[in-house]
């Protein structure tokens, strides 16, 4: 019994330590947003407080008449926890000599409950395209966008899968009506780096579709750069082009 104190003076530590929660898990490297050609809408959002800013320059080859190259940048807000703000600008444009903007499109995206190791993360998003493009840089008609988006980790693949609906302005006051699915894989081959693959058609114009690749460097876990090209397939608008950007994600302090 003499040496009871002691051992009750030892135990005393490990008992505290036992009442300690858990350290949080290191939040997930942000991911690789693509804005332009924006086909694929990520489910996921940034924290509560936080922001994900996208930057990409994109060089688009035509089938006919002049290449276009253009600076597109994406902020996203999460004002609530299911909540989020964002707005899609692309501005400059530079074609055959002529500097101009392009249109500008806010919106807003509500997401459905966290990941679980069977339910994928869901969200839907709507966006407004406001024509404030340069007169030949755009339709000068408003665009409605609604979609539905999930994300999944499958291993060391994120997986996302979209459907889109758009309401597109016509010039005789109605709206025609385009569809556009697309499906994008997100793999991280080394903690510093990784490929994204994105696929995709749509009813718009003739009916067309295309691919996206671009492998990334994931330079910390709040900023990656990317790199890239892109093939239409059909009769599409553009044939093939070039892509580079960022993405950052301000997380805020807590």
């Amino acid at each position: 019994m003499k040496y009871l104190p002691a051992v009750i003076l030892l135990a005393v530590p490990f008992l505290y330590a036992q009442d300690e929660p858990p350290a949080p898990p290191a939040p997930r490297p942000v991911g690789v947003k693509i804005t332009r050609p924006a086909v694929v809408g990520i489910a996921g959002t940034p924290p509560v407080g936080g922001t994900l800013v996208t930057y990409g320059y994109s060089w688009e080859e035509p089938a006919t008449g002049s290449a276009l190259h253009g600076l597109t940048s994406f902020y996203e807000q999460t004002v609530q926890k299911h909540i989020t703000l964002f707005v899609s600008t692309t501005e400059p444009l530079v074609r055959a000599g002529n500097l101009a903007i392009g249109d500008t499109s806010p919106g807003f995206k509500i997401r459905s409950g966290e990941e679980t190791r069977w339910r994928p993360v869901m969200a839907v998003f709507y966006s407004v395209k406001v024509p404030v493009a340069t007169t030949g840089f755009g339709t000068g008609l408003y665009d409605h966008k609604v979609t539905l988006a999930a994300d999944k980790g499958i291993g060391r693949t994120r997986w996302t899968g979209n459907f889109s609906t758009c309401w597109a302005g016509q010039k005789n006051g109605t709206y025609l009506r385009q569809y556009q699915p697309s499906l994008s894989a997100l793999t991280r081959w080394h903690r510093r780096g990784g490929s994204i693959l994105q696929a995709y058609w749509t009813t718009a114009g003739k009916h067309y579709g295309g691919f996206v690749a671009a492998p990334f460097i994931q330079v910390n876990g709040a900023f990656n750069v990317f790199a890239g090209g892109m093939r239409n397939v059909g009769p599409a608008t553009t044939r093939y082009g070039v892509i580079a950007g960022f993405n950052y994600m301000h997380r805020p302090r807590r």
